[in-house]
């Protein structure tokens, strides 16, 4: 893992943030977290949700068929 403004993988431990461990940058002190995954859905589920909002049906329902 390397400071995402710097680039140097100089780092040490600075507390944590919700959970998150959080690290400080021995070179431009700057501090940072690790990146979390996406939970995005795909393109394509997401342009299907998108029809079936236009064809009327509510949120609750999109969610149950997807």
């Amino acid at each position: 893992m390397k400071c995402p403004r710097c680039k140097s993988s100089e780092k040490v431990k600075n507390g944590k943030i919700k959970g998150v461990q959080r690290y400080k940058c021995k070179k431009c002190h700057y501090n940072f977290t690790v990146a979390r995954k996406s939970t995005a859905k795909s393109n394509r589920v997401k342009r299907l949700a998108f029809i079936l909002y236009l064809e009327g049906l509510g949120f609750r329902s999109i969610a149950r068929v997807l």
